[in-house]
């Protein structure tokens, strides 16, 4: 009864303060997402996580920092929905939560990009003069209804069977160099990799293109391919 009359007592809320109430609700739920993506650490861990599912010791050597940090960022990620686990016996897989959160990398580096002439700066200084490729999903839909044109995935084959673009073939550097890839001389290579900061792919059409063959870059990798509105398949 004490804990009814309490209610009863309490002061009801005006319009404006419910108003007032709800967008701190709102707002506050929402900058959790900017505010888990505002380090650089955390930034890459999510883009590598939205490749494959992959352990916290994995994550932490390829972004080049402790395992103690890695997990505190992954906990920051997880927390706020970002990224998910999942438990295959004593170790633990991260993953990109859903679809979503491809689509909020490629805006976030899309708007920074168009405000932050230092991303095409750094861009220059690695690169150098670097071929553009195919920039867009409609315009690589086009190129690869082709069927002279075949589909090379450059990444680890570990990323290739847990997602790739459909009709792709698993096409790694040192992979190409041992022989263990067959590329008829008849067809047209288009070579995508983890997504336009990475060189996998320029590195394969570079090695295609001192053997003679024709290829060219996508500039998408998996993550952007969702984004856009395309299908990825995996192995098994």
């Amino acid at each position: 009864m004490a804990y009814s009359r309490n209610l009863l007592n309490m002061p009801r809320l005006s319009a404006a303060d419910r108003k007032r109430s709800f967008k701190q609700d709102v707002y506050g739920a929402v900058a959790r997402i900017p505010a888990a993506l505002a380090n650089r650490h955390r930034l890459e861990l999510l883009d590598l996580v939205s490749q494959r599912p992959r352990t916290v010791q994995d994550l932490a050597a390829e972004a080049g920092v402790t395992v103690a940090n890695a997990s505190q960022h992954l906990r920051v990620l997880a927390t706020c929905g970002l990224v998910s686990v999942e438990r295959r016996g004593t170790f633990a897989f991260y993953r990109a939560a859903d679809p979503a959160v491809y689509r909020l990398l490629v805006e976030l580096r899309a708007v920074a990009e168009s405000v932050d002439g230092k991303i095409a700066s750094a861009e220059r200084r690695y690169f150098g003069a670097r071929e553009p490729g195919i920039p867009t999903y409609d315009a690589a839909r086009d190129v690869i209804a082709d069927r002279r044109t075949a589909l090379l995935d450059a990444r680890p084959r570990e990323e290739f069977e847990a997602a790739h673009l459909p009709g792709a073939v698993s096409a790694p550097l040192d992979a190409l160099r041992a022989g263990k890839v067959k590329l008829p001389r008849s067809k047209r290579y288009v070579v995508y990799c983890r997504g336009p900061y990475c060189v996998f792919a320029d590195e394969v059409v570079a090695l295609l293109r001192e053997r003679g063959l024709e290829a060219t870059r996508l500039a998408l990798g998996p993550a952007e391919w969702v984004a856009a509105g395309g299908d990825v398949t995996s192995v098994g």
